[in-house]
């Protein structure tokens, strides 16, 4: 942190209140849903599905606002997501759970190419992956303290009292953007792109977008829908998760920079395929909980594309190349989650997991085609 500028703190604490509030979501969203609200396969894909659709706008968003100021949308979408959550403990039906992560996901998905781009330009030099890898542990370090409260805490504060708290902290990291550096613009930026020579980024974009949705919305889920897992349990799963993440993310940011992107995203790929499988087959719910940390710890691929987008785009395709990747990512995560609760529902929850390895397949063939040595920056 000593070798830190103010933006990269200012950034940071943003960061760490993104961290705070899926600190709150993931280990008590689903039994909120499951257990004070009933919420079926069939319904949950309901709410993914909708609550997806702001990220499929996201490249139309960006091109609406490339001119603004990034930091300040980015600080006014974190206050959004923050509102989202608290209303939380104001709900008590499927229809209101539908309408608030629908709110709080408009937040969050203009935030994700915005963080990305302002990453890219306070960091300090040119290795990005380690600049990555350690807002990866700050945020990690945010969901670790609130884990720690859910986990400690429940009881007092119930489901309500911890939402507020989540939205609360993550709407103090958006306030504390407003004040970072507008200096985030290019001379000259395009609102919208779409390129062939992008095409790599897009399609990996896509797959981990199908893959990404099919854990997240069915993992936890299952272990709670099928196993009949408590909150406690589901709480410390997610916290041991966090430990892992927090103390490793810098190293794996490093070796992106040390081994590139390549190889690190075929680590990772193949590691999902066997992750994905044991899903689909395994009954003993206590490998389920092996592989759910796996899963979360080969989060490499998101830093390794960051990485890679930033080496082939031009300067002023950055921004928007970011969001057109944000915007393929959920053109499957919008559909993913309505198809996998219906699969569901028709052919059990085997049928969605082995869906997910076939993704992880495809990706790893797709990620061969990236260049060795390829990222030299290009000059627009």
């Amino acid at each position: 942190m000593r070798n830190w500028n103010r933006d990269f703190r200012l950034l940071a604490c943003g960061v760490f209140g993104v961290g705070a509030f899926f600190g709150i979501l993931h280990p008590l969203f689903n039994n909120f849903i499951v257990d004070q609200i009933g919420v079926q396969p069939r319904e949950l894909g309901y709410i993914e599905s909708l609550r997806e659709v702001p990220g499929f706008l996201n490249a139309l968003f960006t091109a609406i606002i490339i001119y603004l100021a990034p930091p300040v949308v980015a600080g006014f979408a974190l206050i959004v997501m923050g509102v989202g959550m608290a209303a939380y403990s104001q709900v008590n039906s499927f229809y209101g759970i539908l309408v608030f992560s629908f709110v709080w996901s408009i937040g969050f998905h203009a935030w994700l190419p915005l963080r990305s781009a302002m990453t890219l330009a306070y960091s300090t030099d040119e290795e990005k992956g380690k600049w990555f890898g350690q807002l990866r542990s700050v945020e990690s370090f945010a969901t670790l303290a609130m884990i720690g409260l859910c986990l400690f805490a429940t009881n007092l504060f119930e489901f309500g009292g911890l939402f507020r708290i989540g939205g609360g902290v993550v709407a103090a990291g958006g306030i504390a953007l407003l004040f970072t550096s507008r200096r985030l613009q290019t001379e000259r930026e395009n609102r919208f792109v779409l390129r062939k020579s992008y095409g790599l980024y897009y399609v990996l974009s896509l797959l981990d977008g199908s893959r990404r949705q099919i854990f997240t919305t069915f993992a936890i889920f299952a272990l709670v829908k099928v196993f009949g897992t408590d909150r406690d349990v589901i709480i410390k799963l997610v916290l041991i998760n966090q430990v892992v993440v927090l103390f490793f993310s810098p190293t794996i940011g490093r070796l992106v920079d040390k081994l590139g992107e390549r190889t690190m995203l075929s680590i990772s790929y193949a590691g999902l395929f066997f992750v994905f499988i044991g899903y689909a087959t395994l009954k003993n719910v206590t490998h389920l909980y092996v592989l759910y940390c796996i899963d979360n710890f080969l989060f490499v691929g998101r830093i390794a594309l960051m990485t890679y987008v930033n080496k082939i785009a031009s300067p002023q395709d950055l921004k928007p190349t970011l969001a057109m990747g944000v915007t393929m990512n959920h053109v499957a995560a919008v559909s993913v989650p309505l198809i996998g609760g219906f699969t569901w529902a028709a052919f059990g929850y085997q049928i969605i997991f082995i869906g997910g390895a076939v993704f992880t397949l495809i990706s790893l063939a797709c990620a061969q085609w990236m260049k060795v040595g390829q990222g030299a920056k290009k000059l627009g």
